[in-house]
């Protein structure tokens, strides 16, 4: 078999192979690391901004997955509730993909039977997302730990984006019917059955179309005041959820770390747990953050 056979050869492997694949993803927890950098601006007593940049990888550090800015402006209401508002800008790597789709079963006159597949290769691409949200977030202290519960809603809208791939037509036989030809016609076996592709594919531009979602999260998390310590240890759990249902969750344990009266690292680790939907794989996180206060 030629180099150029035998890779398509492995493409439709791996598109006839995904159902099951992805049953073995389910069970196999990504890794990636999170960065961020903020500012803040007290402009009052009750009233602040803060603009944050982000960058996350994934796939044990190979891979970047997003990088984004925000801005946002925080009103407190009361003693011991707050208010604030946000907008990001996203651009999420989105990785290439292979499909399988059915087209027709053929049948001739000697009652010999096949069918016509297109099986698609589409390239990785980046797509941009808008992001606005709106949150409340109340707090409470007792002794020396601080409990806060957050509601937010989060709107994000994702514009129709182009990218490449590849089509192939490809042709599946019965292996009873047609194993004697199985050589002569350099068919390849496959999960019970021969097939056929046509190495000579045609390469397109296809588009993922635009689409919003609405997403409420509620985050509940405790911090811990150590008396006469710079550093402030906290344990949150949020849960997202969209018109399905719950969506995701995150645990969260980590600290902050103020190294100067203006300046504070944060460290944290995260587990995010995609067992309520199919928008991906669970995955482990270790965040690292720099924040400024003016």
């Amino acid at each position: 078999m030629g180099t150029k056979r035998f890779l398509i050869a492995s493409i439709l492997g791996i598109a006839i192979s995904l159902p099951s694949m992805a049953q073995i993803d389910d069970e196999i927890s990504d890794f990636g690391v999170w960065t961020s950098v903020g500012i803040e601006k007290k402009i009052n007593k009750k009233w602040g901004v803060e603009l944050e940049g982000e960058f996350r990888s994934q796939d044990a550090l190979n891979e970047v997955s997003r990088y984004s800015l925000g801005i946002s402006t925080d009103y407190k209401l009361t003693s011991w509730l707050k208010a604030d508002v946000g907008y990001t800008l996203l651009r999420d790597y989105t990785r290439g993909s292979t499909s399988l789709q059915w087209k027709k079963d053929v049948y001739d006159d000697d009652e010999y039977s096949w069918s016509e597949y297109e099986l698609d290769d589409n390239a990785d691409f980046w797509r941009t997302r808008h992001r606005v949200n709106v949150s409340l977030t109340g707090s409470v202290k007792i002794g020396r730990f601080k409990i806060s519960l957050r509601e937010r809603w989060q709107y994000t809208y994702q514009p129709e984006a182009l990218y490449d791939k590849v089509e192939y037509d490809v042709i599946r036989y019965n292996i009873e019917d047609w194993g004697w030809a199985q050589e002569m016609m350099g068919l390849v076996e496959h999960d019970g059955y021969l097939w056929k592709v046509n190495e000579e594919g045609e390469a397109k531009k296809d588009t993922k179309r635009g689409k919003g979602s609405n997403v409420l999260r509620s985050r509940l998390q405790v911090a811990y005041d150590i008396k006469n310590a710079p550093f402030e240890p906290y344990a949150s759990c949020e849960m997202y959820h969209d018109d399905g249902g719950l969506k995701k969750t995150r645990y969260t344990i980590g600290g902050d770390y103020k190294i100067a009266k203006k300046h504070a690292i944060g460290l944290y680790y995260r587990y995010q747990d995609f067992s309520g939907s199919d928008e991906g794989e669970s995955t482990h996180i270790i965040g690292i953050g720099y924040n400024i206060k003016f």
